[in-house]
């Protein structure tokens, strides 16, 4: 098959992204945010039968009633044979790296110079990897996989070619809606509708994943929630124009908290217009589909302004679209032919590299100087218990975003039982409790709850919880109901008292 072939240059762009995937790997705690709730979550799907973590006894499965399963079950099949965190290791890497070579893909699809690819890799660090949007993110390269799958079968349609869109695009729905969306607009704008004859051929691979959809969205309240994201214009909030113009560049790859960052966003930009004004006089050999594919990034910039920026519980919606917009407009560069071209393509493999280079120095400032003794403070806590997790010193002095959030739930990828915060019991997420075995006060954690542990009464901690896993000094429990079992300058453990 054409997109399986091994082409010579197939070895650089392997290389190139083993090397766009350090970030993923490079230290065994990375700064982001949502990361170990990645992690309980694959744990949970991974050992939901193993009494020894005692999951069957808290909570039930609930696949049904999400889209929001391939990154946790893909997860979950790859920790039988490395472990839960290398399986995760895995998966980011799929982003980090996979999505250098979906993007060669789609670019050889349009007709496009492979060699553009290397562009994306000062964008693949951004703000939605900061905070952690995992399996939003894997979606990225399937969708851009998909996209050249599409194009080439609307050119030569197989029965072979057939399968693997319809695999892909499944795949892709089931990973996260934000980019199947895009995937189906770029489908209808690529569809050969002037060629009646192909219609059915051409659709047929794309039905199952769109009557998922529609199924989904009618059907469930995960479904109806994000549907209502886009058709409910009375309280989502939204911002004026000119403040969503000027609060753009804050949803790329404004990471870190110098500017090593937006030097190697100003440095991409340069690469750019370089590679635009050096390619001027030389012929086009893009396909004509490529002018039809421009709808994406187009549709990326109006997203941004047009959705709002949450929804109930969904977070960051119209925020996303600026780095797919990046992204999403890499075809529509032009590469130059011979030296030039060879020189541009030097310049975005340096570029490239001394952006993830950049990433790696700061992630292991942050796991050295900023985690603590994370293990050691699981470690004091036996396992299958309930732990509260109260971080009170949420922030990092080297990333912007708050990336000891959710650290509690690193307890539970080791040891199982039940960690809060968590988003069991949200329409969205995987697995939710048993009845009667949510913790106080008897549903789902409320919204920001995780954000304002000053605002947790201790009513809702004692008895329920045997350990409160504590960042910061704000935990003052009153006497009686829990003393400090173990700390260091970062974490304390306190254990609840004996009867």
């Amino acid at each position: 098959m054409p997109a399986l072939r091994v082409r010579p240059t197939t070895p650089l762009y392997l290389l190139v992204a083993l090397l766009a995937s350090a970030p993923a790997w490079i230290v065994k705690h990375p700064p982001l945010q949502d990361l170990p709730f990645h992690l309980a979550t694959i744990r949970v799907v991974r050992s939901f039968s193993d009494p020894a973590y005692g999951f069957a006894d808290n909570f039930v499965l609930t696949f049904g009633n999400t889209q929001y399963v391939v990154y946790y079950l893909l997860g979950a099949a790859l920790s039988m044979l490395v472990g839960v965190v290398a399986a995760n290791v895995v998966l980011v890497s799929g982003y980090l790296g996979g999505t250098v070579l979906a993007l060669r893909s789609l670019l050889r699809a349009l007709g496009r110079d492979e060699r553009l690819s290397f562009l994306v890799l000062p964008l693949l660090v951004n703000v939605m990897f900061a905070f952690g949007l995992l399996p939003f993110l894997l979606g990225i390269p399937i969708m851009f996989w998909a996209l050249g799958a599409a194009v080439r079968h609307f050119e030569r349609p197989t029965p072979r070619s057939g399968v693997l869109l319809g695999a892909l695009a499944l795949t892709l729905f089931y990973s996260h809606v934000s980019p199947f969306g895009l995937f189906c607009i770029g489908v209808a704008a690529m569809f050969p509708w002037t060629r009646p004859s192909r219609w059915l051929v051409s659709a047929a691979p794309i039905a199952p994943s769109a009557l998922v959809l529609l199924w989904w969205a009618t059907h469930t309240a995960a479904g109806k929630l994000v549907s209502g994201a886009a058709t409910d214009a009375a309280a989502d909030p939204r911002r004026p124009i000119d403040a969503a113009i000027l609060d753009a560049p804050n949803w790329f790859t404004n990471v870190l908290r110098d500017t090593s960052d937006e030097v190697m966003l100003v440095a991409l930009a340069i690469v750019v217009v370089a590679s635009l004004g050096l390619s001027l006089g030389d012929p086009d050999r893009a396909k004509p589909v490529a002018r039809r594919y421009v709808i994406l990034p187009l549709a990326c910039i109006a997203f941004y302004f047009v959705l709002p920026e949450g929804h109930g519980y969904i977070w960051l919606i119209c925020q996303r679209f600026p780095i797919l917009f990046a992204m999403t407009a890499i075809p529509l560069v032009r590469m130059p032919q011979g030296a030039r071209g060879v020189l541009v393509t030097a310049a975005a493999l340096a570029v490239g590299t001394a952006a993830i280079v950049n990433t790696c120095k700061h992630f292991i400032r942050f796991e050295r100087e900023e985690v603590g003794d994370i293990d050691g403070a699981i470690d004091s806590m036996d396992a299958n218990k309930h732990v509260c997790a109260l971080i009170y010193d949420k922030g990092s002095s080297i990333v912007h975003n708050q990336p000891f959030m959710h650290f509690g739930s690193y307890y539970q990828v080791r040891k199982g039982g039940v960690v809060m915060f968590t988003y069991a019991g949200y329409a969205h997420w995987p697995f939710d409790f048993r009845p009667g075995k949510y913790p106080p006060p008897g549903g789902p954690a409320r919204q920001r709850w995780e954000w304002t542990p000053e605002a947790v009464p201790i009513g809702e901690i004692f008895p329920y919880y045997d350990y409160v896993l504590a960042r910061g000094s704000g935990f003052r429990p009153p006497q009686g109901t829990y003393h400090v079992k173990w700390r260091d300058d970062h974490w304390t453990v306190w254990a609840k008292d004996s009867p």
